[in-house]
């Protein structure tokens, strides 16, 4: 009897752990499976179910987007873009301001979505990021003071001082220099500062974007000039990480809808008084 009623308390207390066990087992499943189901989610079916898109950008790049001198707001063709870019993909934007110099480790550590600021198409950037489709057709130029009649082309840059040819630090203008073999260029963390020691004659040139460079004239006609043919032709389109595809095709799709129906050309119009669109 003694034994009888041994073995029966054995099979309750065994019993009662199995359910207990099973008990736990349930309440983890369910957290188990929320977090799987967030770590597949794309970026794109973040940014819908967010409603946000973050754009990082150099907040200091006219005229793609930079601040307004007044109010300090962001404006620009790209600011422009992109606020109609959100509108499209029914969500809205959110500018992050950033170095240009870590910009693309910016994104790739995802820090923002994409990257909005006049990014020139390389060969170097589509080895570590992917583009959308191109939405301006631009290159690389070089802007002298008024009074300067020695700088009239690239030949003229290698009989120069390398420290009085400025550009700014990661940008395709330095790209533009290394490929011409100037090494030695004096760099800058943003093109406003170049200009500004272009205009009290500290440097003598600035290679940089044809749309900053026309920007630059076109506020400053008695200061600065464009000389030359364009160094290098490259186009400019959003910075994407790789893996995020539905993004990207997200993107070309309400970017094809904006240059069919006029939209990037009215913008491209308002910011540079010329049509820089790519027609397809």
């Amino acid at each position: 009897m003694g034994k009888r009623k041994y073995l029966w308390v054995t099979l309750l207390v065994l019993g009662l752990a199995l359910a207990v066990t099973g008990c736990g087992g349930g309440e983890q499943a369910p957290e188990e499976s929320g977090q799987q189901a967030d770590a597949e989610k794309t970026t794109w079916e973040t940014i819908q179910e967010e409603g946000v898109l973050v754009a990082g950008l150099d907040d200091g790049f006219a005229p793609m987007g930079y601040r307004d001198a007044e109010t300090n707001e962001l404006i620009g063709f790209d600011i422009d873009m992109g606020a109609e870019l959100s509108k499209r993909l029914g969500v809205e934007i959110e500018w992050k301001p950033t170095a240009w110099d870590g910009v693309i480790a910016a994104l790739k550590a995802k820090k923002f979505d994409v990257i909005i600021s006049g990014m020139s198409v390389t060969d170097d950037r589509k080895e570590v990021i992917n583009f959308s489709k191109n939405y301006v057709n631009a290159g690389i130029g070089m802007v002298v003071r008024k009074d300067n009649a020695d700088i009239t082309n690239a030949e003229d840059l290698a009989s120069m001082d390398e420290e009085n040819i400025a550009t700014q630090t990661n940008s395709s203008g330095e790209t533009a220099c290394k490929d011409l073999g100037l090494e030695g260029v004096k760099l800058y963390d943003a093109y406003p500062e170049a200009f500004q020691d272009l205009a009290i004659g500290r440097v003598d040139v600035v290679i940089v974007d044809v749309t900053t460079a026309a920007h630059y004239v076109s506020k400053k006609p008695d200061t600065y000039k464009v000389v030359g043919e364009r160094l290098v032709y490259e186009p400019y389109a959003i910075g994407i990480r790789k893996e995020d595809e539905q993004l990207k095709k997200a993107i070309d799709d309400a970017l094809t809808e904006m240059m069919e129906d006029g939209t990037l050309t009215e913008i491209s119009m308002k910011w540079f008084g010329d049509n820089v669109i790519p027609q397809e």
